[in-house]
């Protein structure tokens, strides 16, 4: 079989989240961050015949890159990818070496809901960057929605905020850490829980992540 780049470009992603996966049968990918704070599942292109783990997923996807437009094949104890002239063998992990999700998330009713551009997004990461702050902060005094980059805990912390929507009358400050926003590059809606739980939905793909909200985050209806 092949592997789209679409495929390879969640894998990517899902590294920065957990250094190894479990690929279960069929065709949906999982990934669970150590601190269980951030949960990725998409459902791509390939269909996956058996069950297998992978625990340095950055050097698989590496070794994978060895060849252009390979073919992949399962096998019991390992995987083997080759093109016309080339071939790798490449060994599963032992089971219990890689942490995958034991359960999935069901998002509770979310009060609070707004769109995130790719563009916009970048532009808050490298805002982060620049200032050299690791809070986004998603809050509302009732009549507008604003994200805003910012260090919570220094009252005299440089800012960069963007209105994203109209208020609903509700306030709220809705804490993220910046580092946990490990998202795949694109435009996502956004859904954010007063229970301490977001969901950010890709428009594009069939791709989504459960990231958890920081304890100090607040609504009033």
């Amino acid at each position: 079989m092949k592997i789209s780049n679409e495929t390879k470009a969640i894998l990517k992603n899902f590294a920065t989240i957990n250094s190894g996966i479990k690929v279960d049968s069929g065709n949906q990918l999982k990934t669970i961050s150590n601190m269980k704070n951030i949960l990725a599942v998409a459902n791509v292109p390939e269909t996956f015949n058996q069950e297998f783990s992978i625990y340095n997923l950055v050097e698989f996807l590496g070794a994978t890159s060895l060849m252009e437009n390979p073919d992949y094949n399962f096998n019991e104890a390992s995987l083997s990818i080759a093109d016309s002239d080339t071939s790798l063998t490449y060994f599963y992990a032992s089971e219990g070496m890689v942490m995958s999700p034991e359960k999935m998330i069901t998002m509770p009713d979310a009060e609070i809901s707004i769109d995130l551009s790719s563009t916009l997004l970048n532009e808050l990461q490298k805002a982060a960057s620049v200032l050299g702050v690791n809070d986004l902060v998603l809050s509302s005094d009732g009549t507008k929605i604003v994200l805003q980059v910012t260090d919570k805990k220094n009252a005299t912390s440089n800012t960069f905020s963007r209105t994203v929507g109209e208020g609903n009358g509700s306030t709220f400050t809705m804490y993220f850490k910046i580092e946990n926003l490990k998202v795949l590059d694109g435009n996502y809606t956004v859904a954010v829980s007063s229970k301490g739980i977001s969901n950010f939905k890709n428009k594009d793909i069939d791709l989504e992540y459960f990231i958890a909200l920081e304890p100090d985050s607040s609504y009033n209806a």
